[in-house]
């Protein structure tokens, strides 16, 4: 009995802090999702604060403190731009698109008349054309009332997105100032026993973290030019605007390009109907591949030591449990997940 009871002291009381720490942090996130989401939102904004400001510092006569706040202030400039510039054209295009919708009729007949005489008559088949009108009418009712609900749900939610939208440029530019003190006073969350290697568990995390939202910058800049890019060959408006939507919302891994998708689908089909959706369509699908299966997988599947599927499967499963919050935190959660397992789970069953 005694040896049993040395054996179980000898497990690392840190195993049991760090569970505690995030049961608490998944229950306030259970009870007020709002709230904490915007907490754990403003977190992450302040690493990817800390960033350019690294490189700032570097500067001659920049301390610690002033790169901070120069590195703030571009990066809420850059978020307040992108606010101020994508709600009006969503809007504008969006009453543009659903006035066109209730004032033409779109038609695979009406398609059909756009293409070359030679090919019309190769491809057009009247039961084919009336099969495909039915579907098409069908699919334009669904967008339409789509559009109405997802424009009456942003309505609503108003207020909590205010409210969330506060919280989270506090809790960034609060959190972002608070670093040294956090880094000073990290040893009082761990017991003394194993203080040491708790700290360093922490460092390390803190580091691949870094990393991680380092590899995220790449990734969100060479996305954003493709984008822009193939959006100007396709003749889309505000081609430029979409780039730099794409890359700021490209901090949420694989799926910034669908958040992007929202307004390049509006410019697209109001301004050159079924063709221009077909055009945002190829250069969407083009960036999201090129993202999902060659930029994603080597920048962060190498500097996360994480299979690619891995990343994918873990932004799909956290994805479903806690919405925006679980894509944008699975991989860092799944480096915690593996770190942990190694450093303490692995290093318990050992011992017992």
């Amino acid at each position: 009995m005694i040896n049993k009871k040395m054996v179980r002291s000898r497990i690392d009381p840190a195993l049991w802090i760090f569970l505690l720490y995030l049961a608490g942090v998944g229950l306030l996130y259970r009870f007020s999702p709002v709230i904490t989401g915007a907490l754990i939102l403003g977190l992450y904004l302040s690493m990817i604060i800390m960033v350019p400001a690294r490189f700032i510092a570097r500067i001659k006569f920049i301390n610690e403190r002033a790169s901070l706040i120069i590195s703030s202030v571009l990066v809420f400039a850059l978020l307040v731009i992108t606010i101020y510039q994508v709600f009006p054209i969503v809007i504008e295009e969006a009453g543009k698109l659903f006035r066109t919708l209730a004032e033409e009729d779109i038609s695979i007949s009406g398609i059909a008349l756009q293409l070359p005489d030679s090919l019309r008559e190769i491809i057009y088949d009247e039961r084919l054309v009336k099969i495909l009108n039915e579907q098409l009418s069908r699919i334009v009712t669904a967008f339409s009332t789509f559009g109405m609900k997802l424009l009456n749900t942003g309505i609503q939610n108003i207020p909590n997105a205010v409210t969330a939208f506060i919280v989270f440029i506090i809790a960034a530019t609060y959190l972002t100032s608070l670093k040294p003190v956090f880094r000073d006073n990290l040893w009082r969350f761990f017991p003394s026993s194993t203080r040491g290697k708790s700290i360093r568990f922490v460092t390390s995390y803190y580091g691949s973290i870094k990393a991680f939202i380092s590899g995220q910058l790449i990734i969100a800049l060479v996305v954003g030019l493709i984008i822009g890019i193939g959006m100007s060959i396709a003749g889309i408006p505000y081609a430029v605007f979409l780039g730099f939507l794409a890359g700021i919302t490209n901090f949420i891994p694989f799926f910034g390009v669908i958040i992007t998708a929202i307004p390049a689908i509006f410019l697209g089909l109001a301004n050159f109907g079924l063709f221009g959706l077909l055009r945002v369509a190829i250069v969407l699908i083009l960036a999201n591949q090129i993202e999902s299966w060659v930029l994603s997988p080597k920048i962060q599947g190498d500097r996360m030591e994480l299979n690619w599927f891995v990343i994918l499967l873990g932004i799909l499963l956290f994805g479903g449990l806690f919405g925006i919050i679980g894509v944008l935190f699975a991989v860092p959660i799944m480096v915690f997940i593996k770190n942990f397992w190694i450093s303490y789970v692995q290093e318990a069953f050992r011992r017992m």
